[in-house]
């Protein structure tokens, strides 16, 4: 291609990238616009449709609040008149047709009368919102999942029946399948206590609107705003719904996305596209919740995505038309330009292929250029190009050869790894055999495959599955392990293993990875040995009070023994001198398995704990230190916890710990709570105590190591640092909350789904 195509090119490129962009962003800042209005006027409707649903609720509230207020009622009720108070349920039913169930039910919340049913006495439940409307004497609207048998007890089993279907093809055609049924039933409820003249419950009217197979609410949402579509879902089943399928009826039964129901699930609202009987839709999902807050079913208010697909084809075709009348001008100027461009430029050829063959040392430079026009400017800065070259070139140079001492110089195996797991580079950071991957000083990797390279078993388990999710989601990850090396004998040593991403120029994907391994097998030592003296100082704190405890049965065994000789006693005292020597001898044996159980060295293991139960066990070792003290331990154990994948003796130095320092900040006397209970995914361990307190000032250095809000000789200031490094280890977090003179709470976070391997 010859200079005039080039520039007539360049001239088209110009012109067409910044048109191609500005189409590009017209045409998305139009679809943006039209998404957006579109997605704010379906969120309206959803509010809309919100309200339509709670009104009809209200509206039966209301109604029988006014009735529960009627001395007749209340007489009835009172007086239990069965045949009263379902004639009345039936006249009721007369002017609202929709409500499905009507019952009266005493304090007990055992039914009266039933509009669907002859029978009395039965329970009338609702999950528990009865007892709950008439424990509070208070009135409740709620939506409810009613079970099966509930609903056929009532005659509503028939209505509340569904047919679960699927979306298949049959012969080249959508099919609707059916795969199953459901027999509960979502319903509108309300609970309205009824008190006599006295103030006092005498019982409740309950009535609901089952939504299951009934239209009315959808229909009145699209009378209301034509063209909107609803949808009503027990858990994850249409029940009600103006949505039709291709044959015209309604898609009740039909089943909410995967990915729909996932948000759903996590009670978080849903804003985009879905597919319901093989259409599309732009939609918002809403979660149902019942008066306990569990999630039962979801809202559902949307619109066909067809008619904004056909306006964004109408704006596309339109900008598209604009854009190649701007190229077809674009090239009729670049034509006209290079004509009279091409000739002089051709006087920078022979430099320019000398240039693009590498050949920069032979070209002159600095040589007088006559003329003072564009061209002859250009040929100047094309010299000038060419000795910033030279000098870029050997400047790169120079900083290469100083990164590869940098990385020859780290006393760690260091790897760069492409995406097919072939090493590119690599440092040399020793003169003799690696102890981690056992690679030779003079040893060629290059292009070898990285796991096969290395010689560890330990190091090559899942290696491979690491190094993709780096190249993946570019996320640097770090972890530690254990391997086992021989030199003069086979030792074991620890590993820090570091993989972090390096990007491409562009900052998007991931060209290469660096796999870094340091030994800190020392680092691992200090860190246990700073954690034993730990466990050491908390034995040495308890060891006084654990003293004068083993002291007393001591004494009492010796006083015995004198006894014993005296050649007079019975056989009877004996054996109660016997009984009373064994006794004190198994308080003693008792006190001493505790100590020893905590003060043991114990190697890193995992297993799941029961958290209440340990508690529980170290607690006693803290009862011998605070007699004649007025100090006392409350527990606030929350029932029916599940166990924890922890290391034991790691959390029980951890509870020591904490339990010490508040022992400390009470004095002689004060509250030291120990709790748990469950937050959220959280296991959550409190100890809180009334005592001094830790300043503002000093409360964000408490986890610094060596750092002590304690006298000298009283405390090493390693406690609450090596605490943290235990819980950190176990992916938890452990948190403070303190004020001066009131006292301080710590809050220890362990993961509850954590679990082994």
């Amino acid at each position: 291609m010859n200079l005039g195509r080039k520039l007539i090119l360049t001239f088209l490129v110009v012109a067409v990238l910044p048109t191609s962009l500005l189409a590009y962003l017209t045409m998305t800042f139009i679809n943006k616009s039209m998404k957006d209005d579109a997605q704010e006027t379906v969120s309206n409707n959803l509010k809309a449709a919100w309200m339509l649903y709670n009104s009809r609720v209200y509206q039966m509230q209301y109604g029988m609040l006014q009735a529960s207020t009627e001395f007749y009622i209340k007489k009835a009720i009172k007086d239990k008149d069965k045949k009263y108070l379902r004639a009345q349920l039936k006249a009721w039913r007369q002017y609202r047709p929709h409500v499905d169930i009507w019952a009266i039910v005493d304090t007990n919340a055992r039914v009266i009368a039933s509009y669907n049913t002859e029978r009395s006495g039965q329970r009338f439940s609702m999950n528990g919102l009865v007892e709950k409307a008439l424990s509070e004497k208070k009135s409740f609207i709620s939506t409810e999942i009613l079970p099966a048998d509930m609903l056929a007890s009532d005659n509503l089993d028939k209505k509340a029946r569904i047919d679960i279907v699927a979306e298949v093809e049959k012969d080249d055609k959508p099919a609707r399948v059916i795969t199953g049924e459901s027999r509960d039933g979502l319903a509108l409820t309300a609970i309205i206590p009824v008190t006599d003249e006295a103030g006092l419950l005498i019982g409740a009217i309950i009535i609901g609107d089952l939504i299951n197979n009934d239209p009315f609410v959808p229909d009145s949402f699209a009378e209301a705003i034509p063209g909107s579509l609803l949808t009503i879902a027990m858990r994850n089943i249409h029940v009600s719904t103006n949505v039709k399928g291709e044959n015209g009826e309604r898609t009740v039964g039909s089943q909410v996305p995967e990915d729909v129901l996932s948000s759903i699930e996590k009670n978080r609202s849903y804003r985009g596209y879905t597919k319901i009987a093989r259409k599309h839709y732009l939609m918002a999902f809403d979660p149902i919740v019942d008066y306990r807050g569990n999630i039962i079913g979801s809202l559902f208010v949307g619109v066909l995505n067809d008619r904004f697909v056909e306006l964004q084809y109408e704006n596309s075709k339109a900008v598209f038309f604009i854009a190649l009348i701007s190229v077809m001008l674009a090239t009729g100027v670049a034509s006209f330009i290079t004509f009279f461009i091409t000739k002089p430029i051709s006087v920078l050829t022979k430099k320019a292929q000398m240039v693009s063959a590498g050949n920069l040392k032979s070209i002159k430079t600095n040589v007088a250029i006559g003329g003072s026009d564009e061209i002859a400017g250009l040929a100047r800065t094309f010299d000038v190009m060419i000795d910033n070259i030279r000098d870029n070139e050997s400047r790169l140079s120079t900083q290469k050869n100083l990164i590869e001492s940098i990385i020859n110089s780290l006393p760690y195996c260091l790897y760069v790894i492409e995406p097919n797991l072939g090493i590119v580079e690599w440092n040399r950071h020793a003169n003799r055999v690696c102890s981690i991957c056992n690679r030779r000083p003079d040893e060629d990797c290059y292009k070898v495959n990285f796991i096969a390279h290395l010689y560890h078993y330990e190091l090559k388990e899942g290696v491979d599955n690491l190094l993709n999710s780096v190249f993946e989601t570019g996320i640097q990850r770090s972890y530690e392990q254990k391997i086992y090396v021989t030199d003069t004998e086979v030792r074991e040593i620890y590993v820090r293993i570091s993989v972090f991403p390096i990007f491409s120029e562009r900052g998007g994907s991931v060209d290469y990875v660096v796999w870094m391994a340091e030994d800190i097998t020392k680092q691992k030592g200090m860190e246990a040995s700073i954690i034993t003296s730990e466990k050491l100082s908390a034995i040495g704190q308890l060891a006084a009070g654990i003293a004068h405890e083993v002291n007393n049965p001591l004494g009492g065994i010796l006083n015995c023994l004198y006894n014993f000789e005296n050649t007079k006693l019975t056989d009877e005292r004996k054996k109660e001198y016997l009984d009373f020597m064994e006794d004190g001898i198994k308080r003693v044996q008792n006190i001493v398995r505790q100590l020893l159980d905590f003060s043991q060295q114990h190697a890193p293991e995992f297993s799941l704990i029961d958290i209440n139960g340990m508690i529980e066990g170290i607690i006693p070792l803290f009862l011998h230190s605070i007699k004649g003290k007025d100090i006392r331990f409350d527990k606030d154990l929350g029932p029916d916890l599940p166990s924890i994948l922890v290391d034991r003796h790691q959390t029980e130095q951890v509870l020591v710990n904490l339990i010490l320092n508040a022992m400390q900040a009470v004095g002689k006397d004060g509250v030291i709570t120990v709790a748990t209970r469950l937050d959220g995914r959280w296991f959550c361990i409190t100890v809180a105590d009334n005592g001094s307190g830790i300043s503002p000032e000093k409360l964000p250095k408490i986890f610094d190591p060596f750092f002590t809000t304690k006298g000298v000789g009283k405390g090493t200031g390693l406690g609450l640092s090596v605490s943290r490094g235990i819980i950190e280890g176990h992916k938890g977090r452990i948190e403070v909350e303190s004020h001066a003179g009131k006292g301080t709470v710590f809050k220890v976070y362990l993961p509850v789904a954590l679990r082994e391997g």
